[in-house]
């Protein structure tokens, strides 16, 4: 298993939700987990519960637990997604 299926598996994250990168630097003590989707995903409205396709996405950073005695940070673009009743909304994350 490679670590960006071992690490989206302990996250517990469903598609379209996948860590696409890990960068881990032993020096700073840091491990960096990069969360993304593929290109096409739909998301639900966060009022209606509609699928809809993403209009844009901003990045954002979280600190998470440490991983042993090392700090965590989760990557992501996180989608706003364009419903055709309520207009652009962005999604609810699921971590």
């Amino acid at each position: 298993m490679v670590p960006e299926e071992l690490f989206s598996l302990a996250l517990g994250l469903v598609p379209p939700w996948l860590v696409d990168h890990v960068t881990f630097t032993v020096e700073e003590k840091r491990l960096d987990l990069h969360i993304n989707f593929p290109k096409g995903s739909r998301f639900a409205c966060s009022v209606c519960g509609e699928e809809c396709p993403v209009h844009d996405t901003r990045d954002h950073t979280w600190r998470h637990m440490d991983f042993f005695q090392h700090e965590a940070y989760l990557h992501a673009r996180v989608p706003r997604v364009k419903c055709q009743e309520h207009g652009v909304h962005q999604i609810s994350v699921p971590w």
